[in-house]
């Protein structure tokens, strides 16, 4: 059943290699049936338990600035060598090909299996034949990244950020097109979780609505200028993993200067930036920090550990808040 499975998704075929081990044809070794669950709660940082009983590591390496293969090899390389085991991706970062490389060659350098590693792709919102399209950009997913299977996939926008509109009431019914084909795929077996991105609480309660299957996640711009506290506190309510993007505030620097982040800086020894990193972690949000540098990337898994921030230090973080985002073009808030 699984083979046939991986077989109408992509028109490759597997070769059973012993009842618990599976070839991939993409040359990654599977070595545990699609259905176990995947334990990641040993790794540095540890993980979060999904509501579908997978996990996911808690802080990951975003990929979306870098294409340029030799850069993005090397960053993995760091990335599997300093222990990190999430790599976040999204078909418009056009950088899933070169990920599948990087992964393929630095995990053949290091002996690591497919099952040792998850990655995350997302899939654009879109207005024409969503339904086709969200099947389309699975497959390709599949294809560039050089996999049979991808542990998380996420609906990147609540609306279709090419041709639609915030005020178009066709996004609601868009919206839930998407998810059932996502669903329909995941019960293929070539996807092992679902979940979102830039969804507000509108949008979730929307999807309780029709949803067979609950998103996992909610990737969101979240850092102490943007805390989310009433999106957040609903996910947490539903079982929904809230993990950020854009913790650095877009390169501001004015909030590297603030009185809260510069004296856990100096507390603990580390940098502003890893602060914010921090800030997510210590309340409970998971990061997917964004570098090419091998030296940053470890210290970004590293001091991050380190830095675990006080239910003080914490409170005068999200005092911060003022709900501005940084995202250019990221206004969910404002999509029906």
């Amino acid at each position: 059943m699984l083979p046939s499975a991986f077989a109408r998704c992509t028109g490759r075929s597997l070769r059973l290699l012993h009842p618990s081990s599976i070839q991939s044809s993409r040359g990654f070794s599977i070595s545990l049936p699609l259905a176990m669950p995947i334990r990641f709660d040993a790794i540095p940082g540890g993980s979060f338990a999904f509501n579908d009983g997978n996990d996911i590591p808690k802080i990951g390496l975003g990929i979306s600035r870098i294409v340029d293969q030799e850069k993005l090899t090397a960053a993995v390389r760091a990335a599997l060598s300093a222990g990190y085991r999430l790599f976040d991706t999204a078909r418009i970062y056009k950088n899933e090909d070169m990920l599948g490389v990087a992964l393929r060659t630095a995990m053949a350098e290091l002996g690591l299996k497919r099952e040792d590693i998850f990655i995350t792709t997302k899939v654009p919102t879109v207005n024409e034949d969503p339904a086709g399209g969200t099947e389309q950009s699975v497959r390709e997913s599949l294809e560039r990244l050089q996999t049979d299977y991808l542990d998380l996939v996420l609906v990147h926008y609540p609306r279709d950020r090419c041709t639609g509109q915030d005020d178009d009431e066709r996004n609601g019914p868009i919206r839930k097109i998407v998810w059932q084909k996502l669903e329909e795929i995941k019960a293929r077996g070539t996807i092992r979780s679902i979940g979102v991105s830039n969804y507000e609480v509108y949008h979730l309660a929307e999807m309780f609505e029709y949803a067979k299957v609950l998103p996992v996640l909610n990737q969101c711009e979240y850092h102490p200028y943007n805390t989310e506290k009433l999106l957040r506190r609903f996910c947490a309510k539903k079982g929904i993993v809230f993990q950020a993007f854009s913790s650095l505030c877009w390169g501001n620097q004015e909030i590297l200067n603030e009185a809260p982040v510069k004296a856990a800086a100096e507390k603990y020894g580390v940098t502003a930036q890893t602060i914010l990193y921090a800030f997510a972690v210590s309340t409970g949000v998971g990061i997917i920090p964004k570098s090419e540098t091998p030296a940053r990337i470890a210290a970004n898994l590293h001091d991050t550990i380190k830095a675990s921030l006080t239910p003080d230090e914490q409170t005068a973080l999200l005092a911060l808040n003022r709900g501005v985002v940084f995202c250019p073009g990221c206004a969910p808030g404002e999509c029906i």
